[in-house]
């Protein structure tokens, strides 16, 4: 199971998976899901990609803990 949601940063920014600061913009965030197999509705996260475009598709490996972290950086003052 997969969903998708758009998030935007509005500065430059830099994440583990990328060899230099990104351009701001809007993006989107794809995290797959995975079904256990219990006897009960579970799942785990097993991928959160981020979707950049830099001449084309590149996706970028990233947990949700790195991307709120910042995204926290992009909103503060600079």
């Amino acid at each position: 199971m997969s969903a998708t949601e758009r998030i935007t940063f509005r500065h430059p920014f830099l994440l583990a998976g990328l060899e230099r600061p990104h351009q701001p913009g809007t993006f989107d965030l794809v995290t797959e899901r995975e079904a256990l197999d219990v006897s009960w509705p579970a799942f785990r996260l097993s991928m959160t990609i981020l979707l950049t475009e830099a001449g084309g598709v590149e996706a970028v490996p990233v947990t949700r803990d790195e991307l709120d972290a910042a995204l926290r950086r992009d909103s503060e003052p600079r």
